[in-house]
Order: structure tokens, then sequence, then C-alpha cells
């Protein structure tokens, strides 16, 4: 475990400022009430980061975006259903020949060779 005395360091300094609050001031009223105040302390000094709430320009963005994300999946997924239905009657169209086809084949076999 390494030591925290350290002849070398200079005096720490407080890790967080006092914040005076005058009397009958609201300590709520100096920033908004839907704000988030974050600050942390890193090796290049103290980082304070405000959080506000979104307003109505942002959700409206935030709306359009995410309705383009879903018309996009929704016009992939109509493409990939349009591609496989003819696949799909090609499958279905082949699995009716084939029957058909060995029908015939069974009936040319045996008509040449005898049935077995």
């Amino acid at each position: 475990m390494p030591n925290d005395i350290d002849p070398n360091r200079g005096p720490e300094r407080p890790r967080a400022e006092p914040e005076i609050i005058g009397p009958g001031e609201d300590f709520r009223s100096r920033r908004e009430r839907s704000s988030v105040f974050v600050q942390f302390e890193g090796m290049d000094g103290i980082h304070r980061i405000l959080i506000a709430r979104p307003g109505w320009p942002a959700i409206i963005a935030t709306i359009l975006i995410l309705g383009l994300l879903v018309a996009i999946i929704f016009i992939v997924l109509a493409g990939i259903v349009v591609l496989w239905i003819p696949l799909l009657i090609l499958g279905i169209l082949a699995a009716l020949v084939s029957g058909t086809a060995r029908s015939y084949w069974n009936r040319m076999r045996n008509f040449l060779f005898g049935p077995r």
C-alpha cells in the first residue's frame, strides 16, 4: 500500500469549494430546478458540468430522428419481404414441378422396365 505522506508534495487543496448561501436566499433558486449539477476534480483542475432538461426543439429533433430510423428499418424489412416473395413462389413451383416430374418418371420407368 503506498504511503500517503510524501514530503515532496505540497499542501493538499480542499476537495470541494464552500458555497455561501446568504440568509433568506433559497438554495434551489440559484440554479434551475430541472437540471443536474455535477462537479469533479481531475488532474487538470475542477470541472463543472450542468446537465439541463432538454427543450422543445431537442425533443422534436429526437422524435424526428427516431421516426426516421423506424422508417428506414421498415423500408429495409419491406424490401426483404418483397425480395423473398418471388423466391418463395419459385420454391413452391419447383416443389410442384419436381413432384409431377417424379410421378411421370416413375410411370415411364414402370412402362419401360416393368414394375419392381
